[in-house]
């Protein structure tokens, strides 16, 4: 590891325990890091920078055991059986340790965009397209008043739900390897809407990911759009009967 990358790993270990305090009480973080309190605590506070070793054991930590189950603990259901993830989403520190490790399981695909739909998808888009040093395209339900050419696409949620979808046609150039990220993927239709306006764009998709799925929507959609590329989500949600109140 060259010398860069060493502190990265350290500083990144120590915003991860400070996005881990505002969870866990230093006693609890204690008995999953294997570390005292107050040895914790100085690093938390930045007064010492932990060892590259212990820094990727930190990281390697809350990927294994910790970063599901927070997600987890962040959804809630609303009355009609919905998942609501905004608690996550609105969750910037979270959002950053996400980003990183989007960008560790897709590192070894070359990505030259990150591509998302708005609103909600926007915060983590914008943190992995740090992560991998590239550019965002935002595709929209709304044409932009100040841009005059468009790839449009039409996504149908349900018979009685179309939407058509607008992205700037200079915001994806012909040959560009893209990776889709989105905050939540359900029956899918987004996320296909938003394949079709990279073919229509002639660009590659390269990957997809989404912090939660609800059911096998994930393999569904592989299946369906016949992609080769990495499709990944971080949890699995099991698609709740909804209940209406007449």
């Amino acid at each position: 590891m060259s010398r860069v990358a060493d502190v990265k790993t350290r500083i990144s270990s120590v915003e991860l325990l400070a996005t881990l305090k505002k969870s866990y009480s230093y006693r609890e973080l204690s008995a999953v890091l294997g570390l005292s309190a107050p040895i914790l605590s100085r690093y938390v506070r930045g007064h010492v920078l932990p060892s590259a070793t212990r820094s990727e054991k930190f990281i390697a930590t809350f990927r294994e055991k910790l970063l599901r189950q927070m997600i987890m603990d962040s959804v809630r259901v609303t009355q009609d059986g919905s998942y609501d993830i905004s608690a996550v989403v609105s969750n910037v520190g979270l959002l950053r340790q996400i980003a990183k490790v989007v960008y560790s399981e897709f590192s070894l695909v070359p990505v030259d965009r990150v591509v998302t739909m708005e609103v909600d998808g926007v915060p983590l888009a914008a943190e992995v397209a740090g992560e991998f040093n590239v550019n965002l395209a935002v595709v929209r339900a709304e044409r932009d008043l100040g841009v005059e050419e468009f790839v449009e696409q039409k996504a149908v949620y349900s018979p009685s739900s179309v939407k058509y979808l607008y992205l700037p046609k200079s915001a994806i150039r012909k040959g560009e390897r893209l990776l889709i990220v989105d905050d939540m993927v359900r029956s899918g239709t987004t996320i296909e809407a938003l394949t079709r306006i990279a073919e229509k764009a002639r660009a590659k998709i390269v990957g997809v990911f989404a912090i939660a799925s609800v059911d096998q929507s994930m393999p569904k959609l592989k299946s369906r759009l016949g992609l080769t590329c990495p499709i990944e989500s971080l949890v699995t949600l099991e698609q709740k009967q909804r209940r209406y109140n007449y």
